[in-house]
């Protein structure tokens, strides 16, 4: 339902597609003679359903008009390659493809540097642009969605982080080109989706340079915040939230693979991801949800979640169980900021934790229309930590 309605073209392909038989069919019909008005009037209610009623007409007087039969299947023919195209194929096998599209070439290094000393500006050149990064592989991350590909920059606490369109043999330590979308700018951290590796992919292996210290190179704002707490902090950048819009007419899916996360010993959590990192298989959809119509990407980039798990007590970090926590803190989304709450089950085995949680969001209350979606929005928040 959505696509037609972003699409009204598939409506008037199908409109004219059946004109000629439904016009044929009544022209005929009202030129005879020997058929009453009550027998015209039924005939035609029979007509209403195009394929059925035309059809049946056609082959019941086949041998005076045989122009019916065969307008008829025409037209069903047009309709089922137009809804075919427009709804199941273009929406899927016609998304952007980086190895067709122009690209930027740039270091990670200097990327980063860039973003550091003006975001805005960087985005204005970057964001939803196709560019070719070159850099070493610090790390790989696998899980049931794919693989991401992190690149070494020098500056501590900042990565080029890469959503592989399909998966691809690359090393550690190998150097590299990865090409990609690039969604953004997020805690230090760049990403890039559906990207490719385009040299590298091989087992050949580089000395990584040691990083730079970041008071060298961060702006005086973030200096403040790169202060080591002597808390204990699990990080996870192997994370996924995915929201779920079910209505009676469709359901609307999005998952975004590349959500910042941590969470302390004393129950402070914390959840960063980009809009743009939202992946839909429908192409249009995806253009649609990042629009000003909607989510305002360009503008809003980013979604945080602040805020501190109230049951922390209750956790024993160096015992192996599952503990069912509730989160409170500000969601800011669309650049409107709320308080909410979420239950979740945090799993703690070996030192490594796991995070699921599901909840309900009213997207209006973000100030998002919410005409063609689900009142209240499901999100699925997957999160891993060391």
């Amino acid at each position: 339902m959505y696509v037609l309605k972003e699409n009204p073209l598939i409506f008037l392909i199908i409109v004219l597609a059946w004109l000629p038989a439904i016009v044929i069919t009544l022209l005929h019909l009202f030129k005879r003679k020997d058929l009453t008005t009550t027998n015209k009037i039924v005939w035609i209610v029979i007509g209403l359903i195009p394929i059925a009623g035309l059809l049946f007409y056609g082959i019941v007087n086949y041998k005076n008009k045989k122009a019916i039969v065969w307008l008829t299947v025409l037209a069903s023919i047009i309709t089922a390659i137009t809804i075919w195209y427009y709804i199941f194929y273009q929406p899927t096998a016609l998304r952007r493809d980086v190895n067709k599209e122009a690209s930027i070439g740039i270091a990670a290094q200097t990327l980063i540097k860039e973003y550091q000393e003006n975001e805005e500006v960087a985005n204005a050149k970057y964001s939803n642009k196709v560019v070719e990064i070159n850099g070493v592989v610090e790390k790989i991350e696998e899980d049931e969605t794919g693989q991401v590909v992190y690149l070494h920059t020098g500056i501590e606490g900042t990565s080029v982080s890469g959503r592989l369109k399909s998966k691809q043999t690359v090393a550690e330590k190998s150097s590299v080109v990865m090409k990609g979308i690039l969604t953004g700018y997020i805690l230090g951290q760049i990403q890039l989706n559906e990207a490719v590796i385009t040299k590298g992919a091989s087992e050949n292996t580089t000395t990584i340079p040691p990083k730079q210290d970041t008071a060298t190179v961060l702006a005086p704002a973030e200096k403040k915040d790169s202060i080591i707490l002597k808390e204990k902090k699990f990080q996870s950048t192997k994370g996924q939230i995915k929201f779920l819009s079910v209505t009676a007419s469709e359901e609307i899916e999005a998952i975004n693979t590349q959500v910042i996360s941590s969470i302390s010993e004393k129950g402070k959590v914390h959840f960063a991801a980009l809009i743009k990192g939202f992946r839909f298989e429908n192409e249009l959809m995806q253009k649609t949800f990042n629009s000003d119509k909607y989510m305002h990407s360009d503008k809003f980039s980013k979604s945080e979640f602040d805020g501190n798990i109230i049951n922390i007590q209750s956790v024993n970090f160096n015992k192996n169980n599952s503990y069912q926590v509730t989160a409170e803190g500000n969601l800011t989304l669309h650049g409107i900021t709320k308080k909410i709450k979420a239950e979740g089950i945090l799993q703690v085995e070996n030192g490594i934790l796991t995070l699921n949680s599901k909840f309900k969001i009213k997207i209006k209350e973000f100030g998002v229309d919410d005409s063609e979606v689900a009142e209240q929005i499901e999100i699925i928040v997957q999160c891993s930590y060391k």
